[in-house]
């Protein structure tokens, strides 16, 4: 295309310029807004990501003994992994370079004490020098760095496995009347504090004391007790969990089951993206070694039905919007194109008449659009930036179904986003308009150079 086609279509725009502006502002709107779809969807995939891998601690692939993940709960002895599998699934990853961190975890029940009233409890049990390489995991800090950190207290890898020591989610330590952890009592006055239950200062004895009892069914069959200390509290994002959760070192929960299996074992991964490549080569290694497991990616809906169900709600929330604001900019520009065709029919009619082909005077009007809307998408991009910044210093906290306590409402779009939004928003613009004007080229040159298009 010459540069003499440009200037004339940059002088084509000019001459409705109240008409050009308006379908510029509906393109550059629709731009700006789908980079602000992109940045939320982009943020809240990434928070929940990171908060199910890491500190939900699912990590990148589980492995579990053969239907352990449906028949644990039932049958734990039986559907759990023993020292045997655990020491030939340590064997298999620990030549995979890809495999950052790895461990085993176990999941149990029961119920919680404060001497005068008991709850129930889900916990679960890691290894705490484990759990600290979580927390301060990279991908902790940069998207979820106001949960990695405690409510009170600090990990149990700063305290003795002798001790006891648990982290219970703050709406359990609420329930349980504890409002201190260990490291808040004096170093000199730790004493287990045995309260009378319906003596008038009983509350105030066991908010100052951080002694809880654990009880549960062993894998034995018996009954099981242990005294535990409150080391930290945590808030606990998934709302089922907000006033029952507790999580406790691995070796502790073994001791409180009566049992050196886990229920399963967690690898997480440096590199994501060689997560169906690992899980190929692991599942042939395993085979190899003669267990018999099920091995599940971490966004597996029956390992993380959390993630799964929400991001399938956002999904479909942002398709739906962005299929609104599409129609938006599509009406907005076959509006426009209409209308400055319609008033230039005569004009399309002298062109033609003097040797402009149909898909010369085509390609003009698509020229001019591609500037127009280069100019809109600009615009949009500065909007869009300026409007996220504001957004993002706002501190607005909104309420996600599933997530307790909320979440600050960022946008924190992606090179890949603005890309992908400019692109569709540049086709959506030139396909509009191709089809307002394939209509009038394809008139009788008599019938434009009458007018008769108006």
């Amino acid at each position: 295309m010459s540069v003499g086609k440009w200037k004339l279509a940059l002088r084509n725009l000019s001459r409705n310029r109240r008409r050009n502006f308006a379908t510029g502002a509906a393109i550059a709107t629709g731009f700006a807004a789908l980079i602000a779809l992109g940045g939320f969807v982009n943020r809240t995939e990434n928070h929940l990501r990171v908060y199910t891998v890491y500190l939900n601690r699912v990590g990148h692939i589980n492995i579990y003994k053969k239907d352990g993940l449906d028949k644990f709960s039932t049958k734990p002895r039986q559907y759990s992994l023993d020292d045997a599998d655990i020491a030939k699934i340590k064997q298999v990853v620990a030549d995979i370079s890809n495999i950052e961190i790895h461990g085993g975890q176990l999941i149990g029940a029961g119920i919680v004490g404060n001497g005068c009233r008991t709850v129930p409890f889900v916990a679960k049990g890691i290894d705490p020098q484990v759990d600290l390489q979580l927390r301060n995991h990279v991908e902790m800090r940069k998207w979820i760095p106001r949960l990695r950190d405690f409510a009170r207290g600090s990990g149990l890898w700063n305290y003795d496995d002798q001790l006891g020591g648990i982290v219970i989610s703050t709406g359990l330590a609420k329930i349980l009347g504890k409002t201190v952890v260990y490291s808040e009592l004096p170093k000199d006055q730790r004493p287990v504090v045995v309260v009378n239950c319906a003596a008038p200062d009983a509350k105030e004895k066991i908010a100052a004391d951080t002694n809880v009892q654990l009880v549960a069914g062993s894998w034995t069959g018996m009954m099981a007790a242990q005294d535990a200390e409150v080391v930290a509290t945590f808030v606990s994002a998934i709302p089922e969990l907000a006033n029952s959760a507790v999580e406790a070192s691995l070796a502790q929960l073994q001791r409180l089951y009566d049992t050196n299996s886990v229920t399963y074992y967690s690898l997480w991964l440096r590199d994501p993206s060689q997560l169906k490549k690992n899980i190929s080569l692991i599942k042939e290694r395993l085979a190899t070694a003669g267990l018999n497991v099920d091995i599940y990616p971490w966004m597996n809906e029956e390992v993380s039905p959390f993630y799964s169900g929400t991001m399938q709600f956002v999904y479909v929330m942002v398709t739906f919007i962005s299929f609104v604001l599409a129609a938006v900019v599509i009406l907005s520009i076959f509006n426009s194109a209409t209308m400055t065709i319609i008033e230039r029919s005569q004009e399309i009619g002298m062109m033609r008449s003097i040797g402009f082909t149909r898909s010369q005077i085509r390609r003009l009007f698509e020229m001019e659009m591609l500037l127009l809307a280069t100019f809109s998408i600009i615009s949009g991009g500065l909007v869009a930036a300026i409007g996220i910044f504001l957004v993002n210093n706002l501190g607005i906290t909104y309420n996600p179904p599933g997530i307790s306590g909320g979440m600050i409402l960022k946008l924190v779009p992606n090179v890949k986003i603005v890309v992908q939004s400019g692109i569709a928003t540049l086709c959506l613009a030139l396909i509009t308009t191709v089809l307002a004007v394939r209509k009038v080229v394809r008139t009788n040159i008599a019938i434009l150079l009458l007018g008769s298009q108006r």
